[in-house]
This record gives structure tokens, C-alpha cells and sequence, in this order.
């Protein structure tokens, strides 16, 4: 060993308890693997140990309707190439029914969420659509629902056993019937919530709601197609054709999902979860809604966010599934079942079997997880290690966002693992069986967090036009020491020429996702096809569920291969851009944020061999991330360090359908910068480096969304209730409001092919009394500025009733005032001013981002930083509880 190197030792995550880490390796340019392992205890991130436990019961002892009913609704499924009704079947009257769990004696409204299972077989006994015994599958989130329940939510779970039937099994797959049911539900709710509900055989909610829901504070959850279809209703719900009533959504997930309809979900935070080891939807399409939907509206204010969790499968996160059948049961090495791999399966658990229990009608394949007579009751003694992480995860982001409760943030964000060995899961939810204690609990699970416009600085982001030129804040992207990034041999024939950098881009995303339904030849074919396996080869594209790439990040990315760049050049692989000294201030930002993920395929990455099938510490790539201040001060850290999450380990799985490329994260915190001296209020430069001294030496990786994220202090997405002891009752108080987002979109025309089928008639026509038709008001009282920090005050009223509109509400309920602050930026562009008082990048001036004052009737708003000089037009508005918002008039207003 030279007596000029340096040894940087990386503690990894041991494979037993989280508070230990197991020294494995030293980066060498080689790995020098150590003959004896190294423990030592690591102090747990500051404030871990006060992070709270979602898996914790709440104060409120949960009440169970096992099966609502709420009326009926007509649903129709329209031929998803065009024309009429798919079937004669297409069409049906249907029960609005499901299951229901509420807080028993709470004193003020629940938050409602609502649960949407996906395609599963509708009977236990008989034939669809009139089963003998229906297989209730909404039962499968009792575990969720009780504990949610616990704590102040009410939960809904739609019950779509008779739905299934009648669904378009070629293209549309049920989705415009489960928007519709999705609606159906929640007017059907806001209807008991305004009113006793009658008695009969289509209705037994009675008075049960009566003024107990909060309409303000609304989550949906789809598995599998129903994942689908709450992203199907985001959309539908936002422009759904008067007068049906449109939903306060906070917060939307997508567990599991397909992506038949092709969404790009906005309008309020979303989070889509990712079953590594699925054995339906194999090809993982939940890394799709992710990708779409982070640009597609500039002016969203609410954050994206993807957990990926190693070990989990489609059907274990619904325990009637789980008793009927494991879906991941195919071999792998992996992802099989423990019987077949008894010593490398990281498979979790499904559920706690009870001994004893008689199936009836019929038996089904138990497999070790729940028993007939045990699917449905959301016992939590009876979870397993899958349903534990499935609560901590939707729990957690129901709780965040829906309630407002910030104690969860650091989950959200990924920020509660920067110590390099405190696990995203909290250790309530950490698996302890053979299969779970495997791996790591750290490594269980893959935090991305995309954060909201207003809280983030793009700096690398491909753009459509010129991908490998322009980056997002104008200046040029520069690169060099790179190779082609496309195999030889690979699957993507002919092979690429190599740039002059060697940098390249690409977007897996098909033109057609199914093309034989479309009498397309072939298989699906990529607007710029990635690197890829050859066809035959692992991961290859003949082998994966519908035939799609192995990339499932559908989106811009940029390709990066390098081969021993030291020793071709003397220096390494790079890739980076300048920044602007306008955008150099990101003191007031917490991370510098990527998105990455390793070609396992390529041979140019650590060979995974036999144990990094299952191990994802056995080939991990590493890289530099180097960020340089005005000064020339540099501060550089390791990609591939566990503080900054596990984004560069390989994906696990030996066959095709279990091995996968999704982009992951890499957050690092901009403190680890600022404590080698760069100075944060004046970046001027990001790099990557590839293959540098200490580092792998080959490689090939996708690369994503260089950015600088998340607001320092308190959280201001959706943060009304401090901590985590409950939600929040009432609107908004804090942040941007998804209902203001939604009362200023314009709604669709009536379509008598799509009909909106509730709203005006049927089981949700509400009885009639003084509905408000009227927009409040909204001034400013006072205006200061003392030092450059200002503070508005004024009052907001709502004159209440009229008689024209459908929506009854309580009269003169202002729901919340909005504050514009813009300084013009030329070419019909404005900034606006953020939270913590700062500037925002150029936008158009026609999408304003606002921020929420504090109270309603009396309001105040105070920005949390000084304003740069400046003139600025300052616009109020208030928006009532039914959505009425004021059209109001911009102020000026000189800041010296």
C-alpha cells in the first residue's frame, strides 16, 4: 500500500440490528475485503429516537361497520377504442357499498380516507356478478383502517366484487366504472354527512355520519387497478362537469398500481409504493406515475413520493389475497418462496397464520399467511412483516398530509436515514423472521422524494429539446471520459454511435403500452430506448411481463457508462454544468437531490455473483458528487455512502421478472457540504465524477433530476397539526390548499358518452336547503415592512347563502385567503416569493404560486425571511367552503 493513499472506511448496514454497522470493505480503487468484521455502535440520527411509530394505536377505540350500504349507482364502461358500451354487460346498477371503520366519541369531524382495491376474483362460492358468497375484498385494509381509525380517521374501504364483472377487460380494464364508483362513495358519504340517510335495503348508514366527516381532508389509496383508478380520478375529480361536487383531495397513493390509463397525478402530494418482489404487476408501472407527474404542471406546489421495498410482492399487502394465494411464488432466487430458498430469500411475511381455524365454502392455498377465517378482521397481532411496512409507509403519508401531523416529514423525506444507519421503516415495522432479518432493515427500503416547486432548485434536468446541452437553469451541461453507454450486444440494435462526450439520453416510455390490443407488431418500442440486456439475456424484454423494457422509470434520464477513465486520460469520467450567481443562494434549501439507478446488466458494474442476487450490499457502484462555491472552495462526498441512501445497490432477483432499473434517490444533506467550507449562499458549480481514484473504475448508470430540495425549518406543505398526536380538523392553515387548486380549474362539458352519472340524482341528491352561490372578500387592513421583512394583516367575509347551486354548505364559512407575491422578471414571466421569503425561478406569470395566511376572518401572513428590493404586486383572494374564490386585484407594493 503507497504511503500517499488515503483510506476512507463507509460503515454499511449489518444484517442484524439497526444500530450496529458492519464494516466491509475499503474503497481502494479495488475492494480489499477484510478478513474480520468490524462492529461498532453508531449513534442514531438527532431526533430519531422522538420520530413517531406508525404502527402505535391512537387514543380512539375504532368502531367497524363490516358492510356499509349507501345507495345505488348506474355505472357504464365505454369501449376504451371508442364507439358504444364494450358489452351488453357494460352498463349495470350497482350498490355503493364497502366496509367502514370511524373513531368512537371523537368530539370534532374525521378526515375521510378511502381504499380502492384492485382486480382480484369476486366470489368465494357461486359466479359473478350475484357470488353466493362475495369474496369482500375491501376487507383486505382492515389492518390499516383500524389503526387510522385509532388515531381520528375515518376509513372507507369500496367493496368492487359485483364491479369486476362488468368491466372492459381489453383496454379500459374497469377504470372510468371505478372513477365513478370512487365518486359514487364520496357523495354518498357527503350526503350522510349533511343529512340522516333513509332505511332500506340499499341504506344503512342512518345518522351514523351525521356532521362527523371532514370533506376538507380527503385521501384516496388504489391497489393494483385500483391504483390505476385513483390516479384515473384525480383527474376526473378536478373536472369533473357541473354539478357534481368536486373533493379537497390531500393527499393520493397508488400501491402496487397498473398504468393502463397513462397518468401523470398532480394537485396534491402523491406517493407511489413499489413491490420489489411482485409476482403480478412484475414490471413495477408505479415507477411510472412517479416519473410523469414530476413536470408535468411547473406550478404544482405538492411533492412526489416512491418507496421501492425490497422483499414485498402484490398480495400481501390485502389479507383476504394473502389467504388466497402468493403471487411471487415462482422461483428466484430472491423473491421465491422461503421453502424453495431457504437461505437467500428476503421474502416478508404475509400474515400471522391462527391454527385451528375451519376454511368454508372451500379451501384455499394458505400458504403460511392468513386463514379463512382470519383475512378479514385487521387483528394487529394477526399482521405480518408486509402488512407492517404497508401501514408504516400509507400510514405515514396519510398522517403527513391528509392530517397535517409534520412528525412524519423525516419519512416522507428520506431525511430520517442520513445517519447511514437509522432505516426508513421505524422498528416497529422492521421484519425479524429469517427471511426479514436477511438483509438489513435498512436496506429494505429506497426513499425518493421530489419535492414541490417552491422548495427546489432544478439544476440537471433533460430537457426535451436539447437533453444533453441546456441545463435547467441555462447554462450549458458539460461532460467528458465517457463511454457509450449501449451494449455491443445489447438489446437496443443497432447500437448507438457514441457522442462526443459519451453521455447520452433516453426515455423508455413506449408509444404504444400494449401494442397487439392495438394491432401493433412488435414489441412496445421507447420514444428513445436506454441501455438494455439483449432480448434473450436476463432482463432482456422478450422475458418481462407485456413485454416492456427493463427501465421502468418512464421518463428523461441520461445514460452514463465510463471504463477506466484514470487510465485512458489521467482524469475521471464528468459530468456538470455552472450555476448562475441569480440561483447560487441555496443556504435556505436542506439536500442536494438526484435520481439514479446501475444497469445490473452491464458488465462494466461489480459483478453481482452468486450472493448479490440477494445481498444488495455485495455490488454497490459509488461515484463523486463535488459541489464548488464562488470562491472556489469544493466539497465533494461519495454517492454511494449509506447516509445518503441505498439508490446504487443492485437491483436482487434472479430472473427476469424480479430484476429491475428504477430510478432511486440520492439526498445528500447540503450541511455535509458546508462543513468542508463551501459556502452555501454562492454555489457556482455541481459535478459528478466517475472513476476517480478510490472509486469503482467502470461502471454504467441512469442519472435524473440534479436538484437542490426541501425548505429549511418547519415543514410548509400541508402542515397544520405539529407533531403527530392526531390530525388537524377544518381547512387548511398552513401552505399551499389543494382546493384552491381545484376551485380554479375549469370544469369539462357534459359527455353523454362519459356520463357523470351522481351529483344531481339517485341515492346523492341532497334534500334541499341554502346552498352558497357567492364569492367572499377578502382586503388588506395593514402593510409592513421593517427591515425588508413584511407582514400583512386584513380580514376576509363571506356573505353566505343563495339559491342557485347544488352544494349546500354552512353559511359564511371562508375556508381560506391566499397571498400572491410577484416581482415581475420580463418576456411575461414573474417570481413569486416563497415562504421563507425568497424568490422563486422565472414562471409564467399566468401560474401563480400562492401562500396561505394564517386564520381566516382575521388573517395575518409573514414571510419566514427578508424580501430582496424590489416592486412587487401583491394579490389577496379568500375561497369559501364551497369553492367560490374572489376575483381580486393586485396592489403594489416597494420594498427598498
Amino acid at each position: 500500500m503507497s504511503a500517499m493513499t488515503t483510506i476512507t472506511a463507509q460503515p454499511t448496514r449489518s444484517l442484524g440490528a439497526p444500530v450496529t454497522t458492519r464494516l466491509t470493505s475499503l474503497r481502494l480503487g479495488v475492494a480489499l475485503v477484510l478478513s474480520a468484521l468490524l462492529l461498532a455502535v453508531v449513534p442514531a440520527l438527532a431526533g430519531a429516537a422522538d420520530l413517531p411509530d406508525p404502527l402505535a394505536t391512537g387514543p380512539y377505540a375504532p368502531t367497524e361497520i363490516p358492510q356499509y350500504l349507501a345507495g345505488t349507482v348506474n355505472l357504464q364502461e365505454p369501449n376504451s377504442g371508442g364507439g358504444g358500451l364494450t358489452t351488453a354487460a357494460g352498463a349495470a346498477t350497482l350498490q355503493v357499498r364497502g366496509s367502514a371503520w370511524y373513531p368512537t366519541g371523537k368530539a370534532t369531524p374525521s378526515p375521510l380516507i378511502v381504499l380502492v382495491h384492485g382486480n382480484h376474483s369476486s366470489c368465494d362460492s357461486g359466479s359473478a356478478p350475484s357470488c353466493t358468497a362475495f369474496k369482500r375484498n375491501d376487507r383486505g385494509y382492515a389492518y390499516m383502517a383500524q389503526n387510522l381509525a385509532s388515531w381520528g380517521y375515518t376509513v372507507v374501504s369500496v367493496d368492487q366484487d359485483q364491479l369486476m364483472y362488468y368491466q372492459d377487460g381489453n383496454m379500459g380494464k374497469g377504470m372510468h366504472q371505478r372513477r365513478l364508483l370512487i365518486a359514487a362513495t364520496l357523495d354518498a358519504f357527503y350526503k350522510a354527512n349533511q343529512e340522516v340517510m333513509p332505511s332500506d335495503a340499499d341504506n344503512n348508514l342512518g345518522s351514523t355520519f351525521l356532521g362527523k366527516l371532514d370533506f376538507t381532508r380527503i385521501g384516496l389509496m388504489g391497489h393494483s387497478r385500483g391504483g390505476d383508478a385513483v390516479t384515473s380520478f384525480i383527474d376526473y375529480n378536478r373536472t369533473r362537469p357541473a354539478p357534481g361536487r368536486r373533493y379537497d383531495l390531500r393527499g393520493v397513493i397508488s400501491l402496487a398500481p397498473v398504468d393502463y390509463e397513462r397518468r401523470a397525478p398532480y394537485g396534491m402530494p402523491y406517493m407511489t409504493s413499489l413491490p420489489l418482489c411482485d409476482g403480478d404487476v412484475s414490471n413495477i408501472q408505479g415507477a411510472r406515475f412517479f416519473e410523469r407527474s414530476q413536470y408535468i404542471d411547473l406550478t404544482d406546489p405538492f411533492p412526489r413520493i416512491q418507496f421501492a421495498v425490497q422483499g414485498t410482492n402484490h398480495n400481501y399487502y390485502n389479507s383476504v389475497w394473502s389467504a388466497d394465494s402468493d403471487d411471487a411464488s415462482a422461483a428466484d432466487v430472491a423473491c421465491g418462496p422461503a421453502a424453495a430458498n431457504q437461505d437467500t430469500s428476503v421474502r416478508l411475511s404475509g400474515g400471522t397464520t391462527i391454527n385451528g381455524a375451519t376454511p368454508s365454502p372451500s379451501t384455499p392455498t394458505l400458504l403460511g399467511t392468513y386463514t379463512w377465517a382470519t383475512r378479514n378482521l385487521g387483528d394487529p397481532a394477526l399482521m405480518g412483516e408486509q402488512e407492517k411496512v404497508g401501514l408504516a409507509t400509507m400510514g405515514s403519508f396519510f398522517r403527513r398530509y391528509v392530517g397535517g401531523e409534520t412528525g412524519f416529514d423525516p419519512y416522507m423525506t428520506g431525511e430520517v436515514v442520513q445517519d447511514g444507519v437509522t432505516p426508513a421503516l421505524p422498528a416497529s415495522a422492521c421484519p425479524t423472521s429469517a427471511n426479514g432479518a436477511r438483509i438489513s432493515c435498512f436496506d429494505r427500503m429506497k426513499t425518493a422524494y421530489f419535492a414541490a416547486p417552491a422548495e427546489r432548485e432544478d439544476v440537471i434536468r433533460p430537457d426535451a429539446d436539447t437533453p444533453l446541452a441546456a441545463s435547467a437553469v441555462g447554462t450549458s451541461i458539460t461532460g467528458s471520459g465517457f463511454a457509450n453507454p449501449y451494449l455491443e450486444n445489447g438489446g437496443v440494435t443497432p447500437k448507438p454511435a457514441t457522442t462526443a462526450s459519451g453521455i447520452d439520453w433516453c426515455n423508455p416510455e413506449p408509444d404504444n403500452f400494449a401494442p397487439a390490443q392495438l394491432g401493433v407488431a412488435g414489441l412496445p418500442t421507447a420514444k428513445k430506448a436506454c441501455p438494455l440486456p439483449a432480448a434473450a439475456a436476463l432482463g432482456g424484454q422478450n422475458g418481462i411481463r407485456e413485454n416492456g423494457p427493463v427501465n421502468q422509470s418512464y421518463g428523461m434520464q441520461l445514460a452514463l457508462a465510463w471504463d477506466h477513465p484514470l487510465d485512458n486520460s489521467g482524469r475521471p469520467a464528468t459530468i456538470g454544468t455552472r450555476i448562475p450567481a441569480a440561483d447560487g443562494d441555496v443556504s435556505g434549501l436542506k439536500a442536494l437531490a438526484l435520481g439514479a439507478g446501475v444497469n445490473f446488466f452491464d458488465p462494466r458494474n461489480p459483478d453481482r455473483g452468486t450472493d448479490g442476487l440477494w445481498n444488495p450490499q455485495t455490488a454497490e457502484q459509488d461515484f463523486t458528487i463535488a459541489l464548488t462555491d464562488k470562491a472556489g472552495h469544493e466539497g465533494t462526498v461519495a454517492a454511494g455512502s449509506p447516509k445518503y441512501g441505498t439508490a446504487l445497490q443492485p437491483t436482487l432477483g434472479s430472473t427476469t421478472a424480479r430484476t429491475h432499473v428504477i430510478l432511486n434517490e440520492i439526498r445528500v444533506p447540503l450541511t455535509e457540504f458546508g462543513a468542508q467550507g463551501v459556502d452555501l449562499t454562492s454555489v457556482r458549480k455541481v459535478e459528478l465524477r466517475f472513476g476517480g481514484a478510490g472509486m469503482p473504475q467502470s461502471g454504467s448508470v441512469q442519472v435524473a433530476d440534479i436538484r437542490f430540495q426541501e425548505a429549511g425549518g418547519a415543514p410548509q406543505v400541508l402542515a397544520d397539526s405539529p407533531g403527530a398526536s392526531g390530525p388537524a380538523t377544518g381547512a387548511l392553515t398552513a401552505g399551499p390548499d389543494p382546493a384552491a387548486l381545484i376551485a380554479a380549474t375549469p370544469r369539462a362539458a357534459a359527455s353523454p358518452a362519459l356520463p357523470d352519472v351522481l351529483g344531481i340524482g339517485g341515492a346523492t341528491k341532497l334534500a334541499a336547503k341554502c346552498v352558497d352561490t357567492k364569492a367572499p372578500k377578502a382586503k388588506v387592513t395593514s402593510t409592513s415592512v421593517k427591515g425588508r421583512w413584511l407582514t400583512l394583516k386584513g380580514t376576509a367575509t363571506d356573505l353566505g347563502c343563495g339559491t342557485s347551486r347544488t352544494r349546500a354548505v354552512k353559511a359564511g364559512s371562508v375556508a381560506s385567503v391566499q397571498v400572491t407575491i410577484t416581482r415581475a422578471a420580463g418576456g411575461g414571466k414573474c417570481r413569486f416569493v416563497k415562504g421563507n421569503g425568497k424568490l422563486g425561478r422565472p414562471m409564467p406569470c399566468t401560474t401563480p404560486i400562492a401562500l396561505v395566511a394564517k386564520k381566516t376572518t382575521a388573517w395575518s401572513l409573514k414571510p419566514s425571511g427578508r424580501l430582496a428590493a424590489g416592486v412587487y404586486a401583491i394579490t389577496v383572494r379568500a375561497i369559501d367552503a364551497s369553492g367560490n374564490v374572489q376575483a381580486a386585484k393586485a396592489t403594489k407594493l416597494t420594498v427598498k
